[in-house]
């Protein structure tokens, strides 16, 4: 790193032009070889993926998505006139449709008239799956359906194609982000001008990161939600690295040095730091992988390879653009909110005293108040929501209330069986025992007569849930068909026969079935590997140990609190719902590899500033107060743009999950910047003392030698080892004197 730093400061225009080619280069590439993003989800080994696979070979017709449109008469019946030619001209507009396999008129499928003769569905079957459906498609079929609404006669729509073509569109949650992260910027760095580099720098790293995302496209499926995702990340974690650097260059400044010289000790130590947090983050976001669905793999490594760009902006354009600046960015300061150096011996240097002054008090209250917001999470439960969650505005809720109230909620989450003979045609008898078995199951309340292929080795057969699909009545009924009705049916018809049990409460179902298997392996490739980079970085075992404790406690509280928010119900309409429901699957695995990597940002930016001054003068408990001392304003900086950043989507987004998430990570960063790294952090260092920094000699060796230690001058080593010898001497008649 020293010689990077060295090539920085010297040759900033050459590191520009870099990024200059690196951009131009990149755009080049994203035109010869930009893939499309996807929705293609695959749950290899489940259940779930044997019946879509099976579909797609057998029943190519039933193999892609569905979507519903729903009729309503508000005054007469749904055979009135009005409806039905706004049916029939319906059905004509989507006849036309290439990707139209199939339409069921509500007269041609049992159970798609409403009791009270008011609502009516019409199926149209598209022949792929939603995520590889056109825009343009989906809309063919939709907007002639709206045409036809009229005073009298509401029409929505329903189905994944629907939600596809609802899809919340980036730009109204990030810039509200953007735009606080700037205002708390131009508070913590008291100039317009400092305020505005960092804002720069992670734009710059969001943008090659997106163009990345689109190339890494053509050669893998990377998820439609891949660029808000990448954009959430890249905004915070880019901000954060940036600020971290150029609070460090500034602090350079004020002794009076040159700004070469400067962005050269901001890249060394600082930057050092960015370089190290930033490879925990990639590795946290890479670990998807062990998860074992390529979706979610893929997700991760689109994430990582953001937060790659953003550290690596950080530690190269940014210093560069900083050498070039120099003074200049104190520029249009705010008198009241101008830099000032010396904050290492402030306010927050006499409140980490005070906290080490009771530290086994402030531990204990700490922890507990840890423990208390994490007791929810033993009430978890993980599913998915379904449309009842979304905006009333959405076309696709208005459908869900009208199945609802017309024909049950668990019509809005049909399952189905897939029943194959393995090349020769079912029979009758064998099918009606299937339909019976399923029908028998509790918590059924419609099973469809069988639909079978043309040569009658494959048959479809749909049933109804009494409850909705969010519901935990409804995933329980999952795991009774598999377990029961299957095997009972299995065992009234031909020996070879497989009947596989689908549908979206199912798929998700598997999803977090294997969420949950592999959860330890991914927890603990995560935490190892993080454990072992601050070992090797701090060269101690109770600092890594230390971290990761604090850091689960963390996340862990976040978990509690979104458990009873979204679970409960504790506030959820001041953040726009109005429904109650599972916390989505995915969740949890999410927020812990991100909140683990960003965590670790805060920690190694802590510990780093501690351990220089405990290598500079062997004071375990001055060094711990003049980490934070120094610290504090940039760690409280930096996570108030992520909850800034993390906190507008919590609020201003409309997808359930999003705000979900958002709202973890928002409240997580807040107890993590807060409680854990300002209190909890420097309580157990100051107990732990120089026991912080024991390395075993034999580990010692075994380890490679990585470290982020800046390279400490001679001199500074001379008075360290004299400030020990000295504080030994002064110490032993001060102790006598008090015995």
């Amino acid at each position: 790193m020293e010689r990077w730093s060295a090539f920085v400061s010297e040759h900033p225009w050459r590191v520009i032009l870099m990024w200059i080619v690196l951009v131009v280069v990149a755009g080049g590439l994203l035109n010869r070889f930009g893939g499309e993003l996807t929705d293609a989800f695959t749950v290899p080994g489940t259940e779930s993926q044997a019946a879509f696979d099976l579909l797609a070979e057998r029943f190519p017709a039933r193999a892609g998505s569905e979507l519903v449109a729903v009729f309503h008469t508000k005054q007469a019946n749904i055979q009135g006139v009005e409806a039905q030619s706004a049916i029939d001209s319906f059905v004509r507009h989507a006849s036309a449709v290439d990707e139209v396999a199939v339409i069921t008129r509500p007269e041609e499928r049992p159970g798609s008239i409403s009791a009270d003769g008011r609502t009516a569905l019409v199926r149209v079957a598209f022949d792929r799956w939603a995520n590889d459906l056109s825009h343009d498609s989906i809309a063919a079929v939709i907007k002639p359906g709206e045409a036809l609404r009229s005073d009298t006669l509401q029409i929505d729509f329903a189905g994944e194609p629907v939600r596809e073509y609802e899809t919340e569109a980036p730009g109204a949650a990030e810039l509200i982000g953007l735009a606080a992260a700037v205002i708390i910027l131009i508070i913590g760095f008291g100039s317009v001008f400092a305020a505005g580099m960092p804002v720069v720098s992670a734009l710059v790293g969001l943008a090659v990161g997106a163009i990345g995302i689109s190339i890494a496209a053509a050669f893998l499926d990377i998820s439609t939600v891949a660029p808000t995702f990448g954009a959430m990340l890249g905004i915070g974690v880019g901000i954060d690295y940036a600020l971290f650097v150029i609070a460090r260059f500034r602090e350079q400044l004020s002794t009076g040095i040159s700004a070469p010289e400067a962005a050269r000790a901001a890249v060394t130590t600082a930057g050092r730091t960015v370089a190290f947090a930033g490879s925990i983050v990639v590795v946290a976001l890479v670990g998807l992988f062990a998860i074992g669905i390529p979706l979610i793999a893929n997700l991760g490594l689109a994430a990582a390879l953001v937060v790659l760009l953003e550290m690596l902006v950080a530690i190269s354009l940014l210093p560069a653009m900083l050498v070039l600046i120099g003074t200049r960015i104190d520029r249009f300061s705010i008198p009241m909110l101008r830099y000032t150096a010396g904050g290492e011996h402030g306010r927050w240097y006499r409140f980490s005293r005070r906290i080490e002054r009771r530290s086994w008090l402030y531990l204990a209250l700490g922890t507990a108040v840890l423990l208390a917001l994490a007791f929810p999470v033993l009430s978890m439960e993980m599913g998915v929501s379904d449309d009842g969650n979304r905006p009333t505005t959405y076309t696709s809720r208005r459908a869900y209330d009208l199945i609802s109230s017309a024909f049950g909620p668990g019509v809005n989450g049909a399952l189905f069986a897939v029943v194959d003979n393995q090349g020769q045609r079912i029979s009758q008898a064998d099918l009606e025992s299937v339909r019976r078995s399923l029908a028998a199951t509790e918590g059924v309340s419609a099973v469809l007569p069988p639909n079978a292929t043309a040569s009658g080795e494959t048959a479809l057969i749909y049933l109804y849930p009494s409850t909705a699909p969010q519901a935990a009545e409804s995933r329980a009924l999952v795991t009774r068909l598999r377990e029961t009705a299957v095997p009972d049916a299995l065992a009234e018809v031909a020996p070879r026969t497989t009947i596989y049990i689908a549908g979206t409460t199912a798929a998700f179902e598997d999803v977090t079935a294997k969420l949950t298997s592999r959860l330890p392996y991914f927890f603990a490739i995560v935490i190892g590997v993080s454990i072992l980079l601050l070992m090797m970085a701090f060269r101690s075992i109770l600092v890594p140990l230390k971290a990761a404790v604090l850091n689960m406690l963390a996340i862990g509280s976040a978990l509690g609190f979104i458990v009873a928010i979204f679970q409960w119900g504790w506030g959820i309409e001041l953040i726009g719902l109005d429904r109650t429901g599972p916390i989505e699957s995915f969740i949890p695995m999410f927020m812990f590899a991100i909140l683990f990597g960003l965590s670790m940002d805060y920690e190694v930016f802590l510990l780093s500033r501690i351990r220089e001054h405990w290598l500079e003068t062997g004071d375990s408990g001055e060094s711990v107060a003049f980490g934070i001392g120094a610290s504090a304003r940039v760690i409280t900086a930096a996570a108030a743009i992520l909850i800034a950043v993390f906190g507008s989507f919590a609020f201003f987004g409309d997808e359930r999950a999003v705000k979900e998430f958002g709202m973890g990570m928002a409240f997580a960063i807040f107890i993590d910047a807060t409680l854990v790294r300002l209190v909890l952090v420097p309580a157990f260092m100051q107990i732990a003392g120089p026991a912080n920094w024991y390395l075993p000699r034999w580990l010692d060796n075994l380890l490679p030698g990585l470290t982020i230690d800046p390279p400490i001058p001679v001199r500074t080593r001379v008075r360290r080892l004299l400030g020990v010898a000295l504080h030994m001497v002064l110490a032993r008649p001060q102790k006598s004197a008090m015995y």
